[in-house]
């Protein structure tokens, strides 16, 4: 008799416990909690200026642009160098040594002859177009420069002489932005600019249009 009531005190235990709609407890977990592993965001300066036209940003020419002198080509070819120092604004910095400065050159030939000799140049028009600063935001800065280079030959030359067209690697190029801009992210600074070294090499010249008589106080 007794064994026959433990069994069925098994069986009444056993249905309550996997009976439907019975709520079952979820153990506390064994561990500690895991912590996310998230890749860190890129810093964000969190400020951001207006740019004036004009301000000069330094280029530094990171690889030799070469154009022989008895060659020519028509296609337009991209180049890439990088900031030279750091670009002081009002207080700001809004570029930083080795950031991207994008660029690019053409090439022309031209032919002239005379009597005893003939002139063959080749010209670079070397532009530079914009940078991208430490934080992703794009500059757009202006700057245009002709090399040339060329081959003389004939009677009077005694034989032909030839020099390449050449932007030399370690070369600095005065560029400036050439429009404003808002919105460019930026970090104060106490320091002031540097001066930019004196062989910096300068833009062609070319014509600024003055300011209509509305822009005048």
């Amino acid at each position: 008799m007794r064994k026959r009531f433990a069994l069925g005190t098994a069986l009444l235990v056993g249905t309550c416990l996997f009976a439907p709609g019975a709520h079952a407890q979820t153990a506390p977990p064994a561990g500690p909690a895991v912590q996310s592993t998230a890749a860190p965001q890129p810093a964000d300066t969190g400020t951001t200026i207006a740019l004036d036209r004009g301000i000069v940003v330094p280029i530094l020419v990171t690889k030799e642009v070469r154009v022989g002198a008895t060659g020519a080509s028509q296609e337009e070819h991209k180049v890439k160098f990088a900031v030279d120092q750091p670009v002081i604004y009002e207080g700001y910095v809004i570029a930083k040594p080795g950031d991207l400065a994008e660029g690019h050159y053409d090439t022309q030939t031209n032919q002239t002859k005379r009597q005893f000799s003939t002139e063959v140049s080749e010209e670079v028009d070397l532009y530079l177009d914009d940078i991208v600063n430490f934080c992703g935001d794009t500059v757009y800065v202006g700057f245009e420069r002709t090399f040339v280079g060329g081959v003389r030959s004939g009677f009077l030359s005694f034989g032909v002489h030839a020099h390449d067209a050449v932007v030399e690697k370690g070369d600095v190029l005065e560029a400036s932005t050439d429009r404003a801009q808002r919105h460019v992210c930026a970090e104060p600074t106490t320091e002031t600019a540097k001066p930019l070294p004196k062989n910096v090499i300068l833009p062609d010249a070319q014509l600024t249009p003055s300011p209509g008589p509305e822009s005048r106080p």
